[in-house]
């Protein structure tokens, strides 16, 4: 089977679709004239952060909130000022990264008007090391998440920034580092419809299956295998590095629906600290192993065929942050058209995919 477009052809929808992302929704403005909501456009929001971030950055003990104040100007011209708590998150990243990731909250009354509307709880991914070559692990990661947002409407969206971390006890500021912030999973279930779902663990026959084929595929496209959507290491609540969102009141026979998110582990990312979970018989992340289960294999080849026809879309996303060197630019489209390789060809996709499928 092969499904690939001509290269002519893929190269000019690989054009349309740059300029597509090119022309960001951050340019434009609600109807009221106010500027859109924070993930309702994707260009990148330049921001100073006010916080003591030296302590932060030194007390890892101390999981509590620091105050802080996020100032920028939106799309209209409009200058914001709001006042917000910031504490540290994660659990690996806390770990090995000089600056962890960071949880920003707001009150909502604080942020009423502006493009934060609606917001309480963001998660905000930084740039981990000093160097700025961090940051392109991080950048890389923010792409997964828009490839994935090119496959389903159950997945995160991102809105990237440009961030100055000025530290309010007079340590020394950083400035113009990447971040970029990861939608509320609420927020994901009430563009569905659904809420988000909080219980203990999963059977794999109450997933939705052409969802959670898609799922499983994504994750084998980026050489993700840290995540299970059954149970999670907390045996009181499910998953590791999947969210749920559901039917409310959820009740017994009602499909529930996975959402990915966390993709530092990822070949595609292929970060210095990242290994495979053991066990799994792989030595490296960017082998990639297919973890999705044999129960959702009847939906598989509609979703094979979906990311098929959004191979133009998929590799168009590497084009849309500038920040993105050409060198990591390059190894990630490699890792990508591997995929494909193995997508558009019969046997391959039976012996590495299908036949890899958990019972």
């Amino acid at each position: 089977m092969n499904r690939s477009l001509p290269h002519s052809r893929l190269a000019m929808v690989r054009v349309l679709c740059m300029l597509t992302l090119a022309v960001s929704p951050s340019l434009w403005s609600a109807p009221d004239g106010t500027a859109p909501k924070l993930f309702d456009a994707d260009g990148n929001l330049e921001v100073t952060i006010t916080a003591p971030w030296q302590d932060l950055m030194r007390n890892s003990e101390y999981q509590g909130t620091y105050p802080a104040t996020l100032t920028y100007t939106d799309s209209t011209g409009t200058d914001w000022s709001h006042d917000l708590t910031v504490e540290r998150r994660g659990i690996k990243r806390q770990e090995v990264c000089k600056m962890p990731p960071i949880r920003l909250r707001f009150e909502k009354k604080e942020v009423a008007g502006s493009p934060f509307r609606g917001q309480d709880s963001l998660k905000m991914v930084t740039h981990c090391q000093k160097s700025d070559r961090s940051d392109q692990y991080y950048i890389l990661e923010m792409l997964a998440y828009r490839m994935y947002n090119q496959i389903t409407d159950f997945s995160f969206r991102v809105r990237p920034l440009s961030v100055t971390y000025k530290d309010s006890e007079g340590g020394r500021d950083e400035e113009d580092r990447f971040a970029f912030l990861i939608e509320d999973d609420s927020d994901v279930g009430k563009r569905n419809d659904l809420r988000k779902l909080e219980i203990p663990r999963v059977r794999t026959s109450q997933l939705e299956k052409p969802t959670s084929s898609e799922f499983a595929l994504f994750q084998y496209m980026i050489g993700n295998t840290d995540w299970s959507a059954l149970a999670g290491p907390d045996p009181k609540e499910c998953c590791h590095n999947v969210k749920l969102v559901a039917p409310r009141p959820f009740e017994e026979g009602d499909m529930i629906w996975p959402v990915a998110y966390d993709f530092d582990a990822s070949g595609i990312v292929d970060a210095p600290y990242a290994a495979p979970p053991e066990g799994l018989g792989i030595n490296s992340v960017t082998q990639r192993l297919y973890r999705g289960y044999c129960a959702h294999s009847e939906t598989l080849p509609a979703a094979r065929q979906k990311f098929l026809d959004k191979k133009a879309d998929i590799l168009a996303v590497f084009d849309s942050d500038e920040r993105l060197n050409a060198r990591s630019k390059k190894r990630a489209l490699r890792f990508i058209e591997r995929f494909y390789d193995i997508l558009e060809d019969d046997g391959d996709f039976e012996r590495r995919v299908v036949m890899k499928c958990r019972k």
